[in-house]
């Protein structure tokens, strides 16, 4: 037990808690929250700004909060105290014409025998309840042992961050003294009162003045001591407690300020997972709550978060992956448009055939080399071997890239497309680089092997077969010839 209280309040005192917090409650306020209707017929679903609970959720839930501010506050009320509470007031925009935030320590709510849910509220004023129905109550709720009240990561990592709390405390301590280490006055002989006084007295210094140089007497000298166990200890349990409260919040460390453990290349990828598995599970819980407390026709209304907000990624790579998605016929031209922010056009939402693609390698299996004239000389036949060699190179990436991804997505098509797409979005570069063609061409490249693809792993088999890098080497010499 660290003996240290720990409530809300307290733990914000922790830099890494702090933080965590909040980035995933600033992170949620940023992504668009908008309502959606289903159109007929499964033909997908269209925004419905008529609705008025679009208005609500989008732009202004209440008088005196704009959507951003109520959702950033409910975030923090839910990871603080495992549940987040608005009183439903109706009014010109219907039923649900504004959410009044109600502090979670404010309210009780309790299970009646036919399984509905009553909330006594309590006037901070007064001190006075008054009780509400499930029906007059928008509750946001974590992670629920009983299903009718949610526990906070807080109350969970309590300990965990009354040590922490302990630690800085410590340290504020240590560093307080001025200097890390303390350290003993040695003398040749005994010193009277008053010479041990004076002596004593020169060492005691105002707050940073611990610097200023100390007068000895009498042949004293001074031995510093080194750093202790303890003291050594705690800058480690300082570091551990980055990571530990990273675990608690389900963020990536490098997002609270650990980076032992980031590099350049795999930063991109944590932030990725921020957005799957750290926002991603208090995505769903907000949209399901609101889906089915809020919305009277839940069949023909939905809310949904616009998660590509926060993956949107730098605008080549991004321009890269409409490519090759577009070619590989995995997006409408429309699609992508909307992606973008731009206006959908006429004739742009049907799916591209890949054989649109032409000068491209072959599609599937090797394709026999075209038969060498007579008359090649041996610096053409040497220039080929090596552009065949540099394809060969290329493809054993590319399948130990894709192999890896086919493993962890074996039950996911649409992750798989995803990933196939990523991965030969980013690949352009190096096709350039290594086959000496054009990004056009080997963007043209990139298309047809990631819908190979993801039309099936087996077709990648003919990858490895050295006839296929032989043509991919011959396309490869007749772009650059053109």
């Amino acid at each position: 037990m660290s003996g240290m209280r720990v409530d809300a309040e307290s733990a914000q005192k922790i830099s890494a808690f702090y933080r965590g917090v909040d980035l995933l409650s600033t992170a949620l306020a940023m992504l668009p929250l908008k309502l959606y209707r289903r159109l007929p017929d499964d033909a997908g679903a269209e925004t419905a700004k008529a609705n008025p609970l679009y208005d609500i959720l989008h732009r202004k839930p209440n008088g005196w909060q704009d959507s951003f501010t109520w959702r950033r506050m409910k975030m923090r009320h839910l990871i603080h105290h495992g549940n987040a509470y608005d009183l439903i007031r109706s009014g010109r925009r219907g039923f649900v014409d504004q959410l009044w935030p109600l502090h979670p320590t404010l309210v009780t709510p309790t299970q009646l025998t036919d399984g509905r849910i009553t909330y006594a509220v309590r006037d901070p004023k007064s001190g006075l309840s008054r009780t509400y129905t499930q029906d007059d109550v928008f509750h946001l709720r974590g992670a629920s042992d009983d299903g009718v009240t949610g526990k906070s990561v807080l109350a969970y990592a309590r300990e965990s961050l009354g040590t922490a709390l302990a630690t800085e405390s410590y340290a504020a301590k240590v560093f307080s003294r001025g200097t890390l280490n303390g350290g003993v006055i040695e003398t040749p002989g005994l010193l009277d009162n008053e010479a041990s006084k004076r002596m004593a007295a020169s060492f005691v210094t105002a707050t940073g003045n611990w610097h200023l140089p100390k007068v000895l007497e009498q042949g004293a000298k001074w031995t510093e001591s080194k750093m202790t166990p303890e003291d050594a200890q705690m800058l480690l349990s300082r570091k551990f407690s980055i990571d530990d409260i990273a675990r608690w919040l389900g963020v990536p460390p490098h997002m609270v300020g650990s980076l032992d453990r980031s590099t350049n290349n795999n930063i991109e990828h944590q932030g990725q997972e921020f957005v799957t598995y750290s926002l991603g599970p208090w995505l769903s819980l907000w949209e399901a709550a609101i889906n089915d407390q809020l919305l009277l026709v839940p069949e023909t209304y939905y809310a949904e978060f616009q998660r590509d907000a926060l993956v949107r990624g730098d605008l080549a790579t991004r321009w890269q992956a409409h490519q090759i998605a577009v070619s590989t016929g995995t997006y409408t031209r429309n699609e992508v448009r909307r992606m973008e922010n731009k206006n959908a056009l006429p004739g742009l939402d049907t799916p591209l055939d890949p054989a649109h693609l032409t000068g491209k390698p072959p599609q599937s299996g090797p394709r026999p080399a075209s038969a060498e004239p007579d008359d090649e000389d041996a610096s053409s036949r040497q220039a080929k071997a090596i552009v065949v060699s540099a394809a060969s190179r290329l493809l054993r990436k590319e399948i130990a890239a894709l192999s890896k991804a086919a493993e962890r997505y074996a039950s996911d098509s649409e992750g798989w497309a995803v990933a196939v797409t990523e991965f030969y979005s980013k690949h352009v570069a190096l096709v350039v680089e290594t086959l000496q063609v054009s990004a056009e061409d080997a963007g043209i490249y990139c298309a047809d092997q990631a819908r190979q693809a993801i039309d099936g792993v087996a077709g990648m088999e003919a990858w490895a077969v050295p006839a296929y890098a032989e043509a991919i080497a011959g396309w490869a010499l007749g772009q650059e010839a053109a």
